[in-house]
């Protein structure tokens, strides 16, 4: 299943920062105009690449699945990001 939310903390060690959460739902939805002009072209660019377009599609969708989960965590000394999506 792809990722339907995210969240992003900013912030830094003396303050206490803000959460921002992203509907990636939403965002799936309004990709969907694009998507449709796009899928043709990929088909193109994989048979040109003589690779077969069910698989490679199929390998797309698996990566944005493996997503899930993911935690990125970026720190120094004055600020601090955390990006998690779920």
């Amino acid at each position: 299943m792809i990722p339907v939310a995210g969240a992003v903390r900013i912030g830094s060690w003396c303050v206490h920062g803000f959460k921002l959460s992203i509907p990636f739902l939403l965002l799936w939805v309004l990709l969907l105009p694009l998507l449709v002009l796009v899928i043709p072209l990929l088909f193109i660019a994989f048979l040109c690449a003589r690779v077969n377009p069910f698989k490679g599609v199929g390998a797309i969708l698996r990566m944005l699945a493996a997503l899930k989960g993911t935690r990125i965590d970026v720190e120094n000394d004055y600020f601090s990001v955390l990006v998690n999506i779920f």
